[in-house]
């Protein structure tokens, strides 16, 4: 199951063996000891890669079902033995570089359940919690309400950020859509006559600062994101005007989830006065 959906994610059979750190003749011979079983095809291929057949699609809805219910059952179980079932939480970019730090060390202080952290932009982390890819995810509000709880977990301030070789002027540097920052910089160039401004995107926080110090570009990040930078006395930050400058950052879970001893020991570390 685990196989097929793989494959069904990655588009193809050595994409999946790659994802499963196994080789292809294994993926190969699992989904053929598969068809055999039912005596129908499951994927088809061609150079363009592997598609799920009509019979293909009734598995792979049955097996994400299936081992979304064998996860649940060995996380009551570890909790049941004491062993602390494991925390996979997700996390923006500057959140985790520059917020989670202190945060996981405190909980590691208190837990010894294994964990995990995934970056990536709010819209992409949304959609791991749901297809429950990821437990929880530090993002950027606001939350739809009705598919997740959210407990408030760090306020910030968003600048404008440049460098003195190229203040305010050139591209700006951020990360893919879906980033919240990168829209808060949009609208807010947005209200100043500025939403055709050319988007440059990078992958990492580091990169970018590093970019806007060599003269680039400029970014718009949280204030404590970019003092935290090696070079920030080289670096020029001017607060966003209401309402684009507040940025608050949310611990989200899908609503149905069930939090694991590891994941309350985090929300009571959220709860403490700052």
């Amino acid at each position: 199951m685990k196989t097929l959906v793989a494959i069904k994610e990655t588009g193809s059979f050595s994409s999946a063996a790659r994802a499963l750190n196994c080789v292809q003749s294994n993926v190969t011979s699992r989904i053929r000891r598969l068809e055999e079983q039912f005596g129908q095809k499951v994927f088809q291929r061609s150079k363009a890669g592997a598609r799920l057949t009509d019979f293909g699609e009734q598995v792979h809805a049955h097996a994400i079902v299936l081992l979304q219910q064998f996860a649940a059952a060995e996380r009551d179980l570890l909790e049941a033995a004491g062993a602390g079932a494991p925390l996979r939480l997700g996390s923006m970019e500057t959140t985790a570089a520059v917020r989670l730090p202190a945060l996981l060390k405190r909980l590691r202080d208190v837990s010894a359940a294994p964990l995990s952290l995934t970056t990536g932009p709010t819209a992409e982390l949304l959609s791991k919690v749901w297809d429950r890819k990821i437990d929880a995810a530090f993002v950027a509000g606001p939350v739809d309400a009705s598919r997740f709880r959210a407990v408030r977990a760090f306020s910030e301030r968003l600048v404008c950020t440049y460098g003195a070789a190229s203040p305010q002027s050139g591209p700006l540097l951020a990360f893919r859509q879906g980033c919240s920052y990168r829209a808060a910089a949009q609208a807010w160039l947005g209200s100043i006559g500025q939403s055709d401004r050319e988007v440059t995107e990078m992958g990492t926080l580091e990169g970018i600062l590093g970019c806007v110090e060599a003269g680039l570009g400029f970014t718009v990040a949280p204030e404590s994101a970019v003092l935290g930078f090696r070079n920030a006395d080289q670096l020029t930050t001017t607060p966003l005007p209401v309402p684009f400058g507040d940025a608050l950052t949310y611990l989200v879970w899908r609503i149905d989830h069930k939090p694991v001893a590891a994941h309350r020991k985090l929300l009571e570390i959220l709860a403490e006065p700052a």
